[in-house]
């Protein structure tokens, strides 16, 4: 730069001056350093030869016009993207929405709000209801508008598999949809401890794949680990409990290996998702998702944990666990570094003052006793008619819903 010594010193031009208050892309600017490049360098003028300054300029142009790096532009496309995407403002409370329940990710608790939600807004009626068990649409298979029941229903909240094309022809376009994950090595640890090792009357099929791996012996997390990386492929019932589960709830290929298509894959998820929450962060996961629905305070003000459970906190530090890991949960771990990233953009997008702000008014609303009924869960009355019934069970014994314990020879189904 020009500074005020040089100036006294060297009668600097005022189309130096000038340019040099330009911004530095401007190729003035790089006109105004390569006719001062003496300056700049120190150099007396009469020192400096034709071919030192034709060096020097080419050497500028080249860290001017410099091709943007590979892993710059993808931040910058990721966040541009973010950017892009629908700015909702929060004028009345959206009551057309899809939680894309994924398991052993807090979203029951999370479901918990949305129960809250819809019971104080009687919106029973408007809610998707889950045959058999707790899933919606057909799952395991992916989402069919067929098995939606009622037919107009807005809103759900309960297990399905993602199919994002076959949802936009039965869910209305205003339709907003989000979701919750969380780290792949915690997410395996809750899915250990949670499905049983042995057959269940009242979960049919919950002992799968654990009984398969487990093969009659009591072992721990990283011994199951270490086995499953061997033994779980699609032919094993219920295989994608322990490879990438999360990834196979929000539709894609839980055995896929193929980097460019699980990247495309979970590219066009962010074009779909509005919305994808964290575990680790659930609290400002619950900003986000009052923004995005329009929440009260008064349907945050108390979190009912469902579902949790007690168990050893074992860290990932042993080589052979994490490359087991990656090998089991190789979508997943690309899912969640790349919604890791966009969740602090959204954050950044929401603004940090404003979260902090809100977290604190979290924080007091919890203190005070909920005025909506805990036991928020929706009463169903209507039934699914039984032709539809024998085509939804029959979808979902092709799509994995179904599996046989070791010595016996009667399959057994989701009910």
């Amino acid at each position: 730069m020009c500074s005020t010594d040089d100036k006294k010193q060297i009668q600097m031009p005022r189309p130096c001056r000038t340019c040099l208050g330009l911004s530095v892309f401007l190729p003035l600017i790089a006109m105004c350093i390569w006719n001062f490049s003496p300056f700049i360098s120190n150099i007396p003028p009469k020192q400096a030869n034709n071919n030192d300054v034709a060096r020097k300029r080419n050497d500028l142009k080249q860290q001017v016009f410099a091709p943007i790096s590979e892993p710059m532009l993808k931040e910058i496309t990721n966040i541009t993207q973010m950017l892009r995407k629908k700015e909702y403002k929060c004028e009345k409370p959206v009551f057309k929405f899809v939680f894309l329940k994924t398991h052993k990710t807090g979203s029951t608790t999370m479901q918990s709000f949305l129960y809250r939600f819809v019971r104080k807004h009687s919106l029973t009626e408007f809610t998707t209801q889950t045959y058999p068990g707790g899933f919606v649409g057909g799952y395991p298979g992916r989402f069919k508008c067929k098995f939606r029941f009622p037919k107009d229903s807005s809103i759900n909240f309960e297990h399905l598999r993602f199919n994002a094309e076959e949802m936009k022809k039965c869910f209305h376009p205003e339709t907003r949809y989000f979701t919750i994950i969380r780290k792949p090595w915690e997410h395996f640890l809750s899915s250990f401890y949670f499905f049983p090792d042995w057959k269940k009357p009242t979960f049919r099929c919950s002992g799968m794949p654990s009984v398969y791996i487990k093969q009659g012996e009591k072992i721990g997390p990283q011994k199951f680990l270490s086995r499953a990386a061997v033994l779980l492929n699609s032919s094993v019932p219920f295989y994608f409990r322990f490879r990438n589960y999360q990834s196979f709830d929000l539709g894609m290929d839980a055995m896929s290996e193929d980097v460019n298509l699980i990247k495309s894959q979970i590219e066009e998820l962010d074009r779909n998702i509005d919305l994808v929450m964290l575990q680790e962060y659930f609290d400002e996961s619950l900003i986000l998702l009052k923004d995005l629905l329009c929440f009260d305070w008064d349907v945050l003000n108390q979190v009912i944990q469902v579902n949790k459970r007690s168990y050893n906190r074992i860290t990932l530090e042993n080589e052979e666990d994490k490359r087991n890991l990656r090998q089991l949960y190789n979508i997943d771990i690309a899912l969640y570094d790349y919604f890791n990233r966009t969740f602090w953009q959204r954050v950044e997008v929401y603004g940090r003052e404003r979260m902090a702000k809100d977290l604190e008014i979290l924080r007091e609303i919890r203190k005070k006793p909920t005025i909506i009924p805990r036991d928020s869960r929706p009463h169903y009355v209507e039934k699914m008619d039984s032709q539809t019934r024998a085509d939804m069970q029959s979808y979902m014994f092709e799509n994995d819903g179904k599996c046989v314990y070791p010595g016996s020879k009667e399959p057994e189904y989701i009910p």
